[in-house]
């Protein structure tokens, strides 16, 4: 049950997706019910002392218990909302894996920074106070029992027992192993020192008090002042001495055991499994069980990164959290070089990364060494005005103060509780690794999680040229001129030349061919992926000779600084910054070669290493393809970097590929170490794949209802155009002219009465450009638009011609804020499933109207790692696990299936945005009349599917649909100009 209390007297909808509504309206929604008279949690206390996410003051917010954990909401949740919040806070508290589908437009970002914080801050409290129960019980422990010396003393049970059955004999009580009972114990006659808090070292006995002689007063007689000591007087100083020594030597035992009170639980649990310790009862024990069950073996309180695909959705994020939520709390938002460096010269260069290390070797970096001055910035701090900051606001101030925003990030995130970062540097372990990011014990939730598959065998796999190894080549026999450790830089350059050898044997046998490329892939039926990398001389000890190696050359490269000018680090005395770089040849390897290494060791230690855990995960490929540098001036190829051949650059340049088949060989690492991990995307379905690719076992999933009611969109199947031909985008059927015609005269008939903005998704850009032509040449294309603008999203477009062409659109079909009137002539985009428009962007109201899709995307049958997905999920598939299980790999062909709806419904999820959107969902396909293939689309979807034989019967309902919107929104919008305006 979901329980609310209303914490102000109307909830304000902080968000454009609702309009205001009242607690008390909240109360009526399901799972919802009022405590008015709820009485405050028992820790209620810890909620606010010292609980580092805090509640922005002055905010209006309803206040929720959901699972036991206090929510501070900035309105009356919708119902998916609490769905999500309720699912991911069960998740939190029992420490297990989930996954939650909500349509965008759902507020299912403010669900989960809004459930994350408050579950967060309630585990703070939680911890808190189960350490202040732990230490009372461990001081009313070290009052009756003797505490043990965790710097050497025997922690055996039966050495922990013996002293205590010693002493409690002669108490009178029987130890463990005596039976005998008594009635009565003699008192304690040891007396009780009670430790004064000031340094007068007086110490008080039960039966008397010992007080250091004072000085002689004037006037006093001497001989009432001095007197020999007699022996009475030694023994009493002598005792003195020993309870000093005693007491010193409990406030010792006391105070480790105190500072590791994991050790000092189990310690008294151990005694406790004989008999409850003298001066502490059951329910002390039963609160030092659960602190040792939840939370004695954590690292802490638990962090909470937030990962997203790109930078841009992360601004998202963290400009929900700062303006929407009512929470602060120490964050922090990783980022590039390419986007935080604020120095002139570094970002002008062709690789920032690179001329950053430069800079800083050559101690010409200012604002590196101000870095740390940003970081004390009183805007940054609690309560300042970028208390919740973004990229953007610390390269602002960075300029501001000339301190270097990427490093300052980095340290902040050290310290942060929730970090935000693009989701690439959680999956890739050395870009984890270089950002300082620690998952153990922490909770990950990556949104817009539905590529997440994909981009974590990316991050497993590795590809390398021989171009790359040239360099490398090249650097490493620098290195070992100079006598820069020369056996190992030799020892990498020998490997590197072995490798690139390899790659240019004329020799090897291309199994896959293409228009321009040729690949050759091992392992083959008669031999192992071990055998062949053995042939190279990649040994599991070589490879640990080299990572030996690689260890040993980057601890010089990171002494290197320190030994040019040891106090640049602390903002010591620097070269002035300038655009100049010393000419002086590098001391050490360049950073891409170094990268190189590391990269290539750790997929080799996935292989080789750990009893070649991931072998059979891995496929190595050869790739020949014509060389693009070959007429370039300048060009060397790895012979002529080394100084030898200098004849011309050859044809082709070649890759030497480690792919990895299987996304576990990464997410396995990132699942073992979490507390929890939370996929979640507005189109996650189907979900069937995730739990066995990345071997991950997630105990609950959610797949939300949309927020927009039904009535408001339609989602609609024509299996025929209007000349009757069946509408079925299979590959055979791309080149019919029928096919093509009834798509064309379709999209002219909708547009005619669509309003607004269109858009349309094709399965390729082969199958866009050959609809476009035939359009052109049967007039179809000039019937649409005569509607609508035409856009098209172009193949391999660069980031700033897609801004651009995005932005042509957005212009052409900008309106009054307030008109629902359509436009007089809207715009329509074609664009390809997977391709830029059908990720992340927002088409919401009039932006898009109507989607419509044409044919199911498939990923391309003959594409070399398709092919070799395919057959590793059928090697790994028993024939019952041809249908989804939880846990066990999937067929090939079913995992083939998914990568083809994933994509649809990320492309249908382009509209409907928010609450009272509106909109149409057209499928101009006939296989959607299968039930199977429905059943593949999002809930929201799936359940609102009506099938249409003929075109006419469907083109008659959507007029009428259309026309029914449109009169609505005139009319709302009417009653908006004439209604009252309050004062």
């Amino acid at each position: 049950m979901v329980v609310a209390e209303a914490a102000t007297a109307t909830a304000e909808a902080g968000d454009s997706q609702s309009p205001k509504r009242t607690a008390s309206q909240a109360i009526e929604l399901p799972d919802l019910s009022p405590t008015e008279n709820h009485s405050p949690p028992p820790f209620n206390q810890y909620l606010n002392a010292k609980n580092r996410v805090r509640i922005a003051p002055d905010t209006k917010c309803s206040t929720y218990f959901i699972g036991g954990v206090q929510i501070h909401f900035p309105f009356a949740p919708y119902p998916s909302q609490l769905g999500m919040m309720n699912h991911m806070i069960r998740a939190l508290n029992g420490s297990h894996n989930t996954m939650i589908e909500s349509p965008t437009g759902s507020g299912k970002s403010l669900a989960l920074l809004c459930a994350a914080l408050g579950w967060r801050r309630h585990f703070a409290a939680k911890v808190n106070q189960s350490k202040a129960s732990v230490v009372r019980i461990i001081r009313k422990f070290a009052e009756h029992n003797p505490l043990p010396d965790f710097c050497g003393q025997d922690m055996s049970p039966d050495a922990i027992s013996k002293p205590l059955a010693e002493k409690e004999s002669l108490q009178g009580k029987p130890g463990p192993d005596s039976s005998v009972e008594t009635n009565q114990s003699e008192p304690d006659v040891k007396p009780q020192l009670e430790i004064k808090s000031d340094d007068s070292e007086d110490f008080v006995e039960s039966s008397r008090r010992y007080i250091p002689y004072s000085k002689p007063t004037i006037g006093t007689a001497k001989s009432d002042t001095f007197r020999p000591l007699t022996s009475e007087d030694k023994s009493d100083l002598k005792g003195l001495s020993q309870k000093i020594s005693q007491a010193k030597d409990h406030s010792r035992r006391l105070g480790v055991a105190l500072s590791d009170m994991s050790q000092t639980t189990k310690h008294i649990l151990d005694i406790a499994k004989m008999r409850i310790p003298p001066g502490l009862d059951a329910n002390d024990v039963s609160i030092l069980e659960d602190y040792r069950n939840n939370y004695g073996q954590s690292t802490g309180i638990p962090r909470i990164y937030f990962g997203s695909r790109t930078h841009k959705q992360v601004s998202q994020l963290v400009d929900e959290l700062r303006k929407k939520t009512p929470y602060r709390v120490p964050m922090a938002v990783l980022g590039s070089r390419k986007q935080m460096c604020i120095h002139g010269k570094a970002r002008k260069a062709a690789s920032v990364d690179e001329m950053c290390s430069e800079l800083r070797d050559s101690n010409t970096c200012g604002p590196f060494a101000r870095f740390r001055q940003l970081m004390g910035a009183g805007s940054l701090s609690q309560g300042g005005e970028h208390e919740i900051w973004d990229i953007e606001d610390l390269v602002k101030l960075g300029r501001q103060r000339a301190s270097c925003p990427y490093y300052a990030s980095r340290d902040m995130a050290g310290a942060a509780d929730l970090i935000f970062c693009p989701y690439n540097y959680i999956l890739d372990p050395s870009v984890r690794e270089a950002a300082g990011i620690s998952l153990a014990n922490n909770v990950i939730i990556l949104d817009e999680a539905h590529n997440i598959e994909g981009a974590a065998r990316d991050a497993a796999s590795k590809e390398i040229t021989d171009i790359q190894l040239g360099i490398l080549i090249s650097e490493c026999d620098k290195m070992a001129s100079m006598s820069v450790l020369p056996d190992k830089h030799m020892r990498i350059s020998r490997m590197a030349a072995s490798v690139c050898y390899w790659l240019q044997n004329e020799d090897n046998t291309y199994e896959f061919r293409d228009y321009e490329s040729q690949t050759c892939v091992w392992p083959k039926p008669d031999s192992s992926l071990v055998s062949v990398l053995a042939q190279l001389g990649f040994t599991p000890r070589l490879v640990r000779q080299l990572e030996s190696d690689f260890n040993a050359i980057e601890a010089y490269i990171k002494e290197l600084p320190k030994a040019k000018d040891p106090t640049n680090r602390l903002g010591g005395i620097i070269q002035p910054e300038t655009d100049h770089v010393s000419e002086k040849p590098s001391l050490h390897l360049s950073g891409p070669s170094m990268r190189l290494i590391g990269e290539l060791l750790r997929v080799l230690k996935c292989i080789l290493l750990d009893g070649g855990l991931y072998e059979s995960d891995y496929k190595v490929a050869i790739i020949r393809a014509p060389n693009p540098m070959r007429n370039r001036k300048g060009f060397r190829n790895s012979r002529q970097s080394r100084g030898g051949d200098t004849s011309e650059a050859p044809y082709f340049f070649n890759t030497l590929a480690f792919w990895a088949m299987s996304p576990a060989v990464v997410f396995a690492e990132i699942s073992k170490l979490s507390r929890t991990i939370v996929l979640t995307s507005g189109t996650l379905s189907p979900l069937d794949s995730y739990a066995s690719e990345l071997r991950t076992v997630f105990k609950s999933t959610l797949e939300a209802n949309h927020v927009v009611e039904s009535c408001r969109f339609k989602a609609m199947c024509i299996k025929t155009g209007p000349s009757g031909g069946l509408l079925e985008g299979k590959y055979k059927n791309a080149d019919m002219l029928t096919f093509q015609d009834d798509l064309g005269q379709a999209i002219a008939s909708i547009a005619a009465h669509c309003p607004d903005g269109m858009l349309v998704f094709v399965t390729s850009y082969s199958l866009l450009n050959k609809l476009l032509a035939r359009w052109t040449v049967t007039g179809d294309l000039a019937r649409i638009e005569e509607y609508k603008e035409v856009f098209t999203e172009g193949q391999g477009s660069s980031k700033e011609e897609f801004d651009e062409l995005l932005n042509s659109y957005r212009t052409l079909m900008r309106k009054e804020p307030d008109s629902k009137t359509p436009l007089e002539r809207g715009a329509i985009m074609f664009a390809v499933y997977r391709g830029k428009v059908s990720e992340g962007i927002d088409f919401s109201d009039h932006l898009c109207r109507t989607i419509i899709n044409i044919g199911i995307p498939y990923p391309a049958f003959k594409d070399v790692k398709v092919i070799l997905k395919r057959e590793y999920n059928d090697l790994h598939c028993t024939p019952s696990q041809q249908e989804s299980v939880s846990g066990q790999t999937l067929s090939g062909s079913k995992w083939y299936d998914i990568q083809a709806f994933r994509a649809i419904n990320q492309a249908l999820g382009r509209c409907l945005r928010h609450k009272m959107d509106w909109g149409v969902i057209i499928m101009l396909e006939s296989r959607f009349s299968y039930s199977w293939n429905v059943s593949q689309l999002s809930k929201w979807i799936r359940n609102h599917v009506r099938v249409y034989d003929g075109f006419s019967d469907a083109q008659d309902e959507l007029e009428s649909f259309y026309d029914t919107r449109i009169q609505e929104d005139k009319a709302s919008s009417n009653n908006a100009v004439h209604s009252p305006v309050d004062d």
